[in-house]
């Protein structure tokens, strides 16, 4: 259980812009064979989106996907980690904020996104739970 951050996560995201609808993000991770992406706004990350999150949530609510944003339809949970950080670190951050996935900075810059689902990640101490789904996307009152 030596890792370092940089060994367990996966570099380079995939990022979409907060404005891109949708249906335009579910393309792009159908074409690309992405399950999680990088949400944007001006640059900085503002939130990760997996394919269950769009499934379990945004469409299964009945959401209109190609007039519906990311910025939208995003979490508002994102947990950001510093490349340097220590596994357990991570491992802490995730399980507070009860996420399965963190952004890895360096420099200000995104360079990664680490899962709770890795081995190196589930070897640590504690539990990272989900979040239930009414605390996992943001309500209809929210999104208007």
């Amino acid at each position: 259980m030596d890792n370092t951050l940089r060994e367990v996560m996966t570099g380079n995201p995939t990022t979409a812009d907060s404005g891109d609808s949708v249906t335009s993000v579910a393309r792009t991770m159908r074409d690309g064979g992405v399950d999680v992406v990088l949400v944007v706004a001006d640059g900085n990350p503002i939130g990760l989106v997996s394919d269950h999150d769009l499934l379990s949530g945004v469409l299964a609510d009945g959401a209109d996907a190609e007039h519906l944003t990311m910025g939208e339809a995003v979490q508002d949970d994102l947990v950001v980690v510093d490349v340097e950080d220590g596994l357990d670190v991570v491992t802490q951050r995730m399980r507070e904020h009860s996420v399965r996935q963190a952004v890895v900075m360096e420099n200000g810059v995104p360079v990664g996104v680490v899962n709770a689902g890795d081995p190196a990640i589930q070897g640590r101490p504690g539990r990272i739970d989900a979040p239930t789904p009414e605390h996992a996307r943001k309500t209809d009152e929210e999104i208007l």
